[in-house]
């Protein structure tokens, strides 16, 4: 396999485990969220998540897009290299 397919792979790679986390891992996301904006290091000062908060839908639904064009991105790649 070329060099390109495999770098294109592991890019397919990020893609679908930032997707994966984005989505069904909000509470890791919002933490590492705020440890890169420096604003604290203790996660119990998270606000919970709850079903009303817009930004919980919001990052489900682009972390779910994130993923399936992870999946789309190396799939495609990948199957139209073979031969």
């Amino acid at each position: 396999m070329p060099t390109a397919v495999i770098l294109i792979d592991l890019l397919g790679l990020i893609l679908i485990v930032l997707g994966f986390h984005l989505a069904f891992r909000q509470d890791v996301v919002r933490r590492w969220w705020s440890v890169l904006r420096h604003e604290s290091h203790a996660p119990a000062r998270l606000q919970p998540l709850t079903d009303e908060d817009p930004a919980r839908y919001a990052m489900r639904i682009s972390g779910v897009m994130i993923l399936a064009f992870g999946v789309a991105i190396s799939l495609l790649f990948t199957l139209s290299h073979l031969r």
